[in-house]
C-alpha cells in the first residue's frame, strides 16, 4: 500500500519538520490573528487572496476556483477561514482541489448553533461544514461563538442614534486572539473531527454590553432594551448560541472595547 498525503504529513509533525501551511481569509478579522498565531510557531504560513498581494499570498478565487490547484500545490493542511457569499461552493471548490493537490488536513472554523438557528448566514456555513465533514479528507471542525467584534458591531451600526438600542438576550462574545490559538495548535496537530465548542469568557446581557459600550464611548446615551419575533430571536433566546461549560480565557468586551 502506497504512503498517503495524511500519512506523510503525520511524518513530517512526528519528524520535527516544518509543514507547509495555506489561510484562506488571512487578512480577515480572524486571519489577521491567526496568521501571527502560525509565525509565533516557528511557520511561515500562505495565504490565500482573490487579490495579488505580498510574497506570502498565493491568488485564488474560492467561488469559481480558478487559481486553486497552484495555491494548495505543496501544502499540506489548509485553515479555512474565508467566508464569502457562497459558502457551501466555496467549501466545494475548496474539498475539490484539496483532494487533487494531496492536503492531508483541512481546519474549519464554524459557529455554534448553526443547526438551532436558521439565520441566513448560519444556513450557509451549516451547509458549508457538511460538504467539508463528508469531503474524506482528514478534516478538523472547530466552532466558537460569535467575536468580540461581532457585538461590538451590533452597536456601532447604531452610531448616529440618539439612543442605543440592545436586544434582549444573552451574548458570549470570544476574543479572536484566544481562537486564533487555539487554531494553530489544531493545524499542527493531527485531524480530529469535530473538536470542543468554545465560548466568550463571559455572558452577558445584550444591555450589559450596551453598558460597557456607552461607558468606553465619549458621549452617554440612553440604552432601549428591544425583543423581536421570529425563529431566528427565538433561537438565541434559547441560548443555542451560548457555550458556558467551556469558556475560554483571553480579552473581556470591556477590555477589547479599550483597546480597539
Amino acid at each position: 500500500m502506497g504512503v498517503t498525503a495524511h500519512d506523510q504529513a503525520s511524518q513530517q509533525r512526528q519528524a520535527g519538520d516544518t509543514v507547509s501551511i495555506l489561510v484562506t481569509g488571512g487578512s480577515g478579522t480572524l486571519g489577521s490573528d491567526v496568521v501571527p498565531a502560525l509565525r509565533a510557531r516557528g511557520l511561515s504560513p500562505l495565504v490565500m487572496s482573490r487579490r495579488p498581494g505580498g510574497t506570502a499570498t498565493r491568488v485564488a478565487d474560492l467561488n469559481t476556483g480558478v487559481g486553486l490547484a497552484p495555491a494548495l500545490d505543496g501544502v499540506d493542511t489548509v485553515v479555512h477561514l474565508a467566508a464569502g457569499k457562497h459558502q457551501e461552493r466555496e467549501a466545494a471548490s475548496l474539498v475539490s482541489a484539496a483532494r487533487a493537490s494531496g492536503v492531508s488536513h483541512l481546519v474549519f472554523i464554524s459557529i455554534v448553533g448553526i443547526e438551532e438557528i436558521p439565520f441566513p448566514y448560519y444556513r450557509a456555513k451549516l451547509a458549508a461544514e457538511r460538504v467539508i465533514t463528508a469531503s474524506g479528507l482528514g478534516v478538523t471542525v472547530f466552532r466558537t461563538v460569535q467575536f468580540h467584534s461581532f457585538a461590538a458591531g451590533l452597536f456601532d451600526a447604531q452610531g448616529r442614534l440618539p439612543v442605543l438600542f440592545a436586544p434582549r438576550l444573552k451574548i458570549q462574545p470570544v476574543d479572536t486572539r484566544v481562537v486564533a490559538d487555539e487554531l494553530a495548535t489544531l493545524a499542527l496537530g493531527e485531524p480530529r473531527g469535530r473538536v470542543r465548542d468554545l465560548g466568550g469568557p463571559q455572558i452577558l446581557t445584550g444591555h450589559q454590553l450596551a453598558r460597557l459600550y456607552v461607558d468606553a464611548g465619549s458621549a452617554p446615551r440612553r440604552i432601549v432594551d428591544f425583543r423581536l419575533a421570529g425563529k431566528v430571536w427565538s433561537g438565541y433566546r434559547a441560548g443555542h448560541h451560548l457555550v458556558p461549560a467551556t469558556r475560554s480565557g483571553g480579552r473581556t468586551f470591556a477590555e477589547y472595547l479599550a483597546e480597539r
